[in-house]
């Protein structure tokens, strides 16, 4: 387990640990960082993570027919003025979106239905002339020859309509789809057709999302897997909606941890009604973690850089202020735990120390800094 945890470790901070390794310690330029004091906090205190605001569900709007997009929905803007409808505009199931130049479908309608009064016509003589055969034939009043022939000629008209008949569906269903229309309500997240624009069968006219719910993405370590589960309610948190609090329910969480990241995707459905959580939303959520109360310090995974004492060692940097300056302190550490962007440090430090978490990689011990805030 600890071997895992390790692993999880380096894997997490080597980004941070592959820069800053070929800085002037004698570099006069004074490097700016940003510090953060040491507090003691509980291991089962909840984790912060963020998330992000996804659609319920999408569609792509694709045409099915060819031709020149003629008309685009015209809405009031903001300004008053009509507009044509754009990304973040809510639609409603089968309202018109776009229109195809339909001249060519319209005169393939037309010859459709020419085609089925002829064949109609013609399928009612040869019935009327079948109906007169079977009698004729009957009463021997007709030879074979000439009854199969009403026959054959009854049969072939009667496919004629058929095929007629189909021939027409198929041309209004063409007409139809001159016109593209939205299968549900929802908002629009884009837009790619302008009025004038060539089109074919596959092309995508709009993307369509259902945001009277949401998912909330976020992502876990193995360590922190089992704090989670399906069903368990959680309160998510936006800065785009301040000082309201979003309840929902997980919904899913990935059978197996991304092959980069190693990290598992959890999913939360929240109920929108008022569509106040939109599509790329930041959120924030916190993870209750662990059963116990052990008490640890808890610093950025940028915090962390390679011990210069030990291969396999890691370090922070302590800021200490001396005649006016504040100067830089390499501290060996040991690892613990990671708690989303976080990771315990369990020896190496004492509480009230500053330690750098924004420039970490940049600064060497015993550089002089300024702290940013």
């Amino acid at each position: 387990m600890k071997t895992a945890i390790k692993i999880l470790i380096l894997t997490l901070i080597m980004p941070y640990l592959m820069t800053g390794c070929g800085k002037d310690e004698h570099q006069k330029t004074v490097t700016p960082v940003r510090v953060e004091k040491v507090t003691i906090q509980s291991e089962n205190a909840s984790i912060r993570y963020t998330a992000t605001v996804n659609p319920y569900s999408q569609v792509n709007l694709d045409f099915k027919v060819d031709g020149y997009v003629l008309e685009i929905l015209q809405v009031e803007g903001a300004d008053g003025r009509m507009r044509d409808i754009q990304e973040g505009d809510n639609v409603t199931k089968g309202l018109p979106l776009a229109l195809v130049d339909p001249t060519e479908y319209l005169a393939k309608v037309v010859e459709a239905k020419s085609q089925l009064t002829e064949a109609r016509a013609t399928q009612q003589k040869d019935t009327e002339a079948y109906n007169r055969a079977q009698i004729l034939y009957a009463e021997k009043s007709m030879i074979a020859p000439e009854y199969d022939r009403a026959v054959k000629n009854y049969k072939v008209s009667n496919a004629q309509v058929k095929a007629a008949e189909a021939n027409l569906i198929e041309a209004d269903q063409n007409l139809s789809y001159c016109t593209l229309r939205p299968p549900s309500n929802g908002v629009l997240l884009k837009r790619n057709i302008e009025v004038g624009t060539l089109v074919r069968p596959g092309s995508e006219g709009f993307v369509l999302a259902d945001v009277t719910s949401v998912k909330v993405l976020f992502s876990v370590p193995d360590i922190v897997l089992g704090d989670v589960r399906l069903g368990q309610v959680m309160e998510v948190t936006t800065e785009s909606v301040k000082d309201t609090l979003f309840l929902g329910r997980i919904t899913e969480i990935a059978p197996a941890a991304n092959t980069r990241s190693r990290v598992f995707n959890v999913e939360i459905t929240i109920q929108n009604p008022e569509n106040l959580l939109k599509p790329g939303m930041i959120a924030s959520l916190n993870v209750f973690k662990g059963d116990t109360a052990d008490a640890v310090f808890l610093l950025p995974l940028a915090s962390i850089v390679r011990s210069v004492n030990s291969q396999d060692g890691y370090a922070v940097f302590t800021v200490e202020e001396s005649d006016g300056k504040t100067r830089t302190f390499r501290k060996d550490v040991k690892l613990g735990s990671v708690y989303g962007n976080k990771i315990a440090i369990i020896e190496g430090l004492h509480e009230g120390e500053q330690v750098i978490t924004i420039g970490a990689q940049q600064v060497r011990s015993g550089e002089e800094v300024s702290i940013i805030y």
